[in-house]
């Protein structure tokens, strides 16, 4: 499955978006590093927050959306 990630800081307005692809199971990968190990500190963040317990990577399916809010981010995804 690939996620479309759409990450907004709220206190800069700074907007970035990417992809992962894979699964709840076996994890989720950014251009082939797993989530956790991407270089770019601003995806490895918003990423950090995406695999929090209970976020909807794990139970999203095809052609769903969800949005993920806390103090720092607002994350929309998009399961494809």
């Amino acid at each position: 499955m690939i996620l479309k990630v759409k990450s907004t800081n709220k206190n800069t307005g700074e907007e970035i978006s990417y992809e992962l692809e894979g699964n709840a199971d076996a994890g989720f990968l950014y251009e082939g590093t797993h989530m956790q190990e991407v270089a770019d500190n601003k995806i490895r963040e918003a990423n950090n927050n995406l695999i929090l317990l209970g976020s909807p990577i794990y139970t999203i399916k095809s052609g769903e959306s969800e949005t993920i809010e806390n103090m720092t981010f607002v994350i929309e995804i998009k399961a494809e």
